[in-house]
């Protein structure tokens, strides 16, 4: 995590931070609703530590957001892959039975050139685009 302890601000950013959360009627607003801590009457120490608190608020919800985005990724990645592997397996036993069918299609094929060699008969036009 990448919270700082208070003495690791300067002394210009502790004073930008106090400004800021005195200037501004919203953020304190913000602050109170998030905080459910009242900004009034707050010594500059306790303002600080309001936005310290927050800051670090902060920093956690975006590591639990990060996370759960990884999660998905991972999640999506391993249904992808397990798509994959069944379209290929899909794509696989397609094949062969491409192949055993065309197999078949060629041995009844030679069947029915050697039957019709046999009577006498002409062998079958080739049809155009196909297997005769």
């Amino acid at each position: 995590m990448g919270s700082r302890n208070p003495q690791d601000y300067s002394p210009e950013e502790f004073d930008a931070v106090v400004a800021m959360i005195q200037g501004d009627a919203e953020l304190r607003k913000d602050i109170e609703a998030i905080t459910g801590q009242a900004v009034a009457g707050k010594s500059p120490r306790e303002l600080f530590e309001l936005f310290r608190t927050i800051q670090h608020t902060t920093e956690v919800q975006a590591v639990v957001v990060n996370y759960g985005r990884a999660r998905r990724a991972v999640r999506d990645t391993r249904a992808q892959l397990e798509a994959d592997a069944s379209a290929e397996e899909a794509l696989t036993l397609a094949r062969k039975e491409i192949e055993r069918l065309e197999a078949s299609n060629d041995a009844l094929k030679r069947k029915n050139q050697a039957l019709a060699a046999s009577q006498g008969a002409t062998p079958l036009p080739r049809v155009a685009g196909g297997r005769a």
